[in-house]
C-alpha cells in the first residue's frame, strides 16, 4: 500500500478529516475516494460517515440537478467558495470559485475549478476567464 492509499483510508475512517477535506473544496463521494471509488467497503463507510455528518448539520448535501445518477456535492456551512451548476450542450458542468463579476445577462469568473464529469472524481484548476449566460445556470450556491 503506497502513502496515497494510506492517506485516503485515514480520511475515510475519520469524521474530522472528512470534514476538513470538504471544508477546503466541495467534494463528491468519488472525489474523496479518488482511485478507490470502486472499492465497495470504502464507499459504504464513507457514505455512512457523511450521512451522519449531514444529519448533525456539520456538512451540507447539495444535489446536482440534471445528472443521470443523482450526483451530490458536499460542503460545510462555513465555506468560502461558491458553486455553480451550468447546463451545457453535452451535459452538466460544475464549477467552484471564490469571486465572480455579475452582469445583466451573464457572469464572468477568472479563476475557478471545474469538476471532471468523467467519474465525478477530480477538480481541474483553470485561470482562463469563463463567461456563463445566466439562463444556462441551473443552480448557484453561495
Amino acid at each position: 500500500m503506497d502513502s496515497k492509499d494510506a492517506v485516503i483510508k485515514k480520511i475515510v475512517y475519520d469524521d474530522d478529516k472528512i470534514r476538513n477535506v470538504i471544508k477546503n473544496a466541495p467534494q463528491s463521494y468519488n472525489s474523496i475516494l479518488q482511485h478507490h471509488k470502486d472499492n465497495g467497503t470504502m464507499q459504504v463507510v464513507l457514505r455512512r460517515r457523511i450521512s451522519r455528518l449531514v444529519k448533525k448539520g456539520s456538512v451540507w448535501k447539495l444535489r446536482i440537478p440534471g445528472t443521470r445518477w443523482g450526483v451530490a456535492l458536499f460542503c460545510t456551512p462555513e465555506h468560502d467558495y461558491k458553486i455553480i451548476v451550468v447546463d451545457s450542450l453535452i451535459g452538466v458542468k460544475i464549477y467552484y470559485f471564490f469571486e465572480f463579476k455579475d452582469y445583466d445577462t451573464y457572469i464572468t469568473i477568472d479563476d475557478y475549478w471545474e469538476m471532471n464529469t468523467k467519474g465525478w472524481c477530480e477538480w481541474n484548476y483553470k485561470n482562463i476567464p469563463l463567461k456563463i449566460k445566466k439562463y444556462r445556470c441551473l443552480r448557484l450556491w453561495e
